[in-house]
């Protein structure tokens, strides 16, 4: 057995075998060592993210902000560990959902769509609780380089129902949305050398078009989903109207619109629960290179 499975696995199980007070409590303790184990210069990244964005101007608070940010990857996993008690019949215990009505209609019509969405709030509480919904679900996955840690993912992953691939090429991406899958693309990171600049927090940001290509080829909406934890402990899910292009559009102007609505919906988004997203994560890296070369 793989040494990081097997610790993750033992994890899950300790997780599992606790009272839901204590669980958090795990959840707690967790957070905490991420924070200690994250470098300083990541830290200073987070905060730096936080203030470009005019979230706000005051360095205190983008602590506050980064600090709780980072804090929550603790609770997030032990929720995870715990998907072997969910009910997975009643998925109404854990969550109320906002737009529902947009899914189901694209489910009475047979028809699949791109879901949007980012690393804000509990992501993977999402994928679980529209799985458990009953919504046919594929999340596709970045394929880990600790094959323990990467096992473990997907096995719990589908525990709940969802259908776990990998980044693969559109022409796979396309079978799955033809046969009615909701395909799940997070879209709220830095894409590297490609992608489009769309407008992040009024910043020029370069930005994946993954989810307006395949919108386009397989003429199916985008509908933009995230997440939030309530103070009652209970989820919501809220989903937006589905995206589709304007028509007597040309195609470079047709992406350009749908991954512009995609970034103002995440960033309202954040704007709402700025302690909730990744600000870890390098986001505007591409875009400063792109921008010295200019």
């Amino acid at each position: 057995m793989n040494v990081t499975y097997g610790i993750m696995k033992g994890l899950a199980k300790i997780a599992c075998n606790l009272s839901e007070e204590k669980a958090n409590y795990m959840g707690e303790l967790m957070g905490r060592l991420f924070l200690k184990l994250i470098p300083l210069k990541r830290k200073q990244i987070s905060i730096q993210n936080i203030l470009r964005t005019e979230i706000t101007d005051d360095i205190k608070k983008a602590e506050e902000i980064a600090k709780s940010s980072a804090l929550r990857f603790g609770p997030m996993c032990v929720s995870m560990f715990r998907f072997p008690l969910l009910d997975k019949k009643n998925p109404s215990k854990y969550a109320n959902i906002e737009g529902k009505e947009y899914l189901d209609e694209l489910v009475k019509n047979k028809k699949g769509c791109i879901l949007a969405t980012g690393h804000s709030g509990n992501w993977e509480m999402l994928g679980a609780l529209l799985a458990m919904y009953g919504y046919p679900l594929l999340s596709v996955a970045m394929k880990q380089s600790n094959e323990g840690f990467d096992r473990f993912l997907i096995e719990y992953r589908s525990l709940t129902g969802q259908k776990i691939e990998y980044k693969t090429g559109v022409r796979d991406m396309y079978r799955r949305l033809k046969e009615g899958y909701f395909v799940a693309l997070l879209c709220d990171q830095d894409p590297g050398k490609t992608g489009i600049l769309s407008d992040f927090f009024n910043i020029p940001t370069l930005t994946a078009t993954g989810p307006a290509h395949l919108s386009l080829l397989c003429d199916a909406p985008v509908v933009s989903v995230m997440i939030h934890q309530e103070k009652n402990k209970k989820y919501k899910v809220k989903i937006w109207e589905p995206i589709k292009a304007e028509k007597n559009l040309s195609k470079k102007e047709s992406i350009k619109q749908i991954t512009d609505i995609i970034n103002k919906r995440l960033e309202e988004w954040i704007k709402k629960y700025p302690e909730e997203w990744f600000w870890l994560h390098r986001r505007w890296k591409s875009t400063d290179r792109l921008n010295k070369k200019a």
